[in-house]
């Protein structure tokens, strides 16, 4: 004789709490691999800024939780990156990308219709963290570069500007290590260079010579 199966209510409750649970694990691990794939993205070398923006810009729709009605853009310096296929909709969810304390640009997410959770305003909380991190990465990405490339153009500039120098004969004083100018006038090097160059010097001292100012330290 066989045996009906009985489920309690604490039985069902148990199965659906299971169930939750299940679905928030995807939705996490869906926005863990978003934020993965823009901080990939980011960290790739060889790549131009545009093509970042639109990879990050084609990435971004997987990681929300309405991820198959999902488009997402980054607009930076008046340039639009969109996602394939991008559908405008009535919900959006927007963070600013922030350079050196300005807004550059922003990134916006949309819904190609109305989600779900219509008490939220069809995006989660989770969803507005997403976005805001990978706001704030992007940002940060940005303002390295930009600090980097100011770095190489004023090398550069410092290169060109001792190659000239070095170009020919450079009358320099023996002891002080002055510069003359002129037929009369003798500088200071790091004056002579800074005029001639947008490089600013900052002063410390040497391994030798701070053994030879300082023996007391034991340096």
């Amino acid at each position: 004789m066989s045996k009906a199966l009985i489920y309690s209510d604490s039985d069902k409750s148990e199965g659906a709490g299971y169930s939750h649970l299940q679905e928030a694990l995807r939705k996490r691990t869906r926005e863990l691999n978003c934020l993965y794939t823009v901080l990939e993205i980011v960290n790739r070398s060889g790549m131009a800024l545009e093509q970042r923006l639109q990879q990050i810009a084609d990435a971004l729709p997987m990681g929300w939780h309405c991820s198959g009605i999902a488009s997402a853009r980054v607009v930076f310096e008046g340039k639009t990156y969109r996602s394939n296929p991008f559908a405008g909709g009535p919900c959006r969810q927007v963070a600013d990308i922030i350079v050196n304390g300005s807004k550059a640009g922003m990134i916006e997410v949309r819904y190609g219709k109305e989600g779900p959770d219509h008490n939220k305003g069809s995006f989660l909380r989770t969803d507005r963290d997403l976005i805001s991190a990978v706001g704030k990465r992007i940002s940060r990405f940005i303002e390295r570069r930009r600090t980097e490339q100011e770095k190489e153009i004023a090398l550069e500039k410092l290169q060109e500007a001792l190659t000239k120098i070095l170009g020919g004969f450079l009358p320099i004083c023996a002891k002080c290590k002055k510069i003359r100018e002129h037929e009369t006038k003798w500088v200071e090097i790091e004056a002579y260079i800074r005029d001639r160059t947008d490089v600013e010097f900052s002063h410390s001292i040497c391994p030798t010579c701070a053994k030879e100012l300082y023996p007391e330290l034991n340096l």
